[in-house]
């Protein structure tokens, strides 16, 4: 009679409780440790007294599972478990384990790790669902503006990138890469004025980001602006930095001022005695002021810091040329080409350099040995188009059309020791140095 009475308190409690929390119409959200449901009043009623089902509360199941769906995310995203990683921080979310215990579980953390993992797995369009979902309860966090930006950026959504960095900068942010994104996206929209700006507010965040200076210049030059100051403040922040000397010094020249960039480079070389680069410039910046005895000088130290540089002997021989010292140029011309194993380059060269002899020695009327020189230019320039280098295809035409060229006639003139040797040399004063011959063609 006790148990009895006791069985009816119970069933009167219960259904007091049940009737408390679950009215009809309403739905109730119910288990029985295997599932859960959520279903209508009368049905939550008949499940739950036959077939032991309970009651159970969103609060109960996050203090079920959120410490272990919390864990389980953590350790999958230390793993690089990306697909199991983003299903946790998914369940994390869809139970607000965050509204459970803030500090057990962080909103903040979890929605930017839980962007990244789907970022990991390509599924941006995902991400950029979870960002968004975010920044509505988190206005304020710039990690979650920086990935949105990414999964705009990765889905090739410009504008949307370009509005999602600006929302940045307007938090004073100073994430140098994200502003670098920004820069060159205003710069594919053809937005120049608002690249520079970004460019500038990198630099004055990091001064001597050389990346971003010449990122800079290039934008200026682009637009038309001279973009010299910059190369400057770099040199002088840096002046014993030979690649900031060799750029600055190539603008210098391209704005004429030779003088000052061979200044840069004379004073940056005391600071780098082995930089092949600085001395390649420096030789370039004495040829343009003319100053070729001081171009072959450099040049020649150049060689002897790299000796298998086929273009260093060829520069030297360039130089000689235009102090009409063919035979310097002559000797440097055949080390060129030894050492570039005869190069298309180097036989081209050694064309101009018989073709500017011959210009410089011959008078009003062409001698026997002036055509002999311009014959083995013209053959020089031959072989150079043979493999692939028509450099100078102008000097060739002249040749052809100007009837300089030894011929049979010159040949059937020539002494008869000439011919038996099959082999005609260019003499006199002006082509002393010449040490090659022209060989008797065969149809001569």
């Amino acid at each position: 009679m006790k148990n009895y009475l006791y069985t009816i308190v119970f069933l009167i409690i219960f259904t007091s409780g049940l009737n408390a929390q679950c009215k009809r119409g309403e739905q109730l959200r119910i288990t029985n440790d295997v599932e859960i449901k959520i279903v209508d009043c009368r049905e939550a009623t008949r499940l739950i007294y036959n077939e032991g089902w309970y009651p159970y509360s969103i609060e109960y199941e996050q203090e079920d599972r959120c410490p272990q769906l919390s864990s389980s995310a953590a350790e999958y995203y230390r793993s690089s478990n990306w697909e199991l990683s983003a299903q946790s921080y998914s369940d994390l979310m869809e139970l607000r384990c965050d509204q459970w215990n803030s500090d057990w579980v962080n909103a903040d953390d979890v929605y930017l790790y839980w962007s990244i993992a789907l970022q990991n797995l390509g599924k941006f369009e995902e991400s950029e669902k979870v960002l968004t979902k975010g920044l509505q309860e988190l206005p304020e966090n710039t990690s979650l503006m920086t990935r949105l930006a990414y999964a705009y950026k990765k889905q090739d959504k410009i504008d949307e990138m370009i509005i999602e960095y600006e929302r940045l900068m307007d938090t004073g942010s100073r994430d140098i890469d994200s502003l670098r994104d920004l820069a060159k996206a205003y710069g594919k929209q053809g937005r120049t004025d608002e690249q520079i700006s970004v460019l500038k507010k990198v630099l004055n965040i990091d001064p001597n980001n050389a990346s971003v200076q010449s990122e800079l210049a290039r934008v200026y030059e682009d637009s038309g602006e001279d973009p010299l100051e910059i190369f400057k403040a770099r040199f002088e922040d840096n002046p014993d930095n030979a690649s900031y000397a060799v750029e600055y010094a190539e603008k210098l020249m391209s704005n004429g001022e030779t003088d000052e960039a061979i200044d840069v480079l004379e004073n940056t070389l005391s600071y780098n005695r082995d930089n092949s680069m600085v001395y390649m410039s420096l030789g370039k910046a004495y040829n343009e002021n003319s100053d070729f005895d001081d171009a072959v000088d450099i040049l020649e130290d150049l060689f002897e810091l790299d000796r298998n540089n086929f273009r260093v002997a060829l520069l030297i021989s360039v130089n000689s040329i235009e102090m009409d010292d063919f035979e310097s140029a002559f000797e440097w011309g055949q080390k060129s080409m030894k050492i570039s194993r005869n190069n298309a380059e180097s036989l081209a060269h050694m064309g101009n350099l018989y073709y500017k002899a011959m210009q410089s020695c011959r008078g009003d009327n062409f001698s026997r040995s002036d055509k002999i020189v311009a014959s083995l230019a013209y053959e020089y320039f031959v072989k150079a188009e043979n493999k692939g280098n028509s450099k100078y295809f102008k000097q060739k035409n002249w040749l052809e059309e100007n009837e300089v060229l030894f011929s049979y006639a010159d040949w059937f003139m020539t002494d008869k020791d000439v011919q038996a040797s099959g082999k005609v040399s260019p003499s006199g004063r002006c082509y002393e140095w010449v040490s090659e011959s022209l060989s008797k063609q065969s149809d001569w």
